[in-house]
């Protein structure tokens, strides 16, 4: 299974691997410093956690509802996003 963060309606396709590690009960995955700045995001700051296919979404819980944005045209975009990646990533390198 694939883990990435996401910022919902945001178009960065950056990447990076982060190890999973085990955290009391529980198994965690860091956050880089520059993605939480980026993202508005501290310690303590709630995220909403989506399995997707192979995948695992993590979206700022504050961003996960915007307002004015239909949720089923967000999940697409979303969905999009995870199905085109590596075209996304490759536009966004020129």
């Amino acid at each position: 299974m694939s883990v990435h963060c996401q910022y919902r309606m945001c178009y960065n396709v950056n990447m990076l691997a982060q190890k999973l590690y085990k955290n009391g009960n529980s198994i965690a995955v860091t956050v880089p410093k520059e993605y939480l700045k980026e993202l508005n995001l501290r310690d303590g700051s709630e995220v909403v956690v989506q399995r997707r296919g192979q995948e695992l979404v993590v979206i700022s819980k504050k961003r996960a509802g915007l307002r004015g944005v239909n949720d089923k045209f967000a999940k697409m975009v979303d969905e999009f996003m995870i199905d085109h990646r590596d075209v996304l990533q490759e536009l966004a390198q020129r």
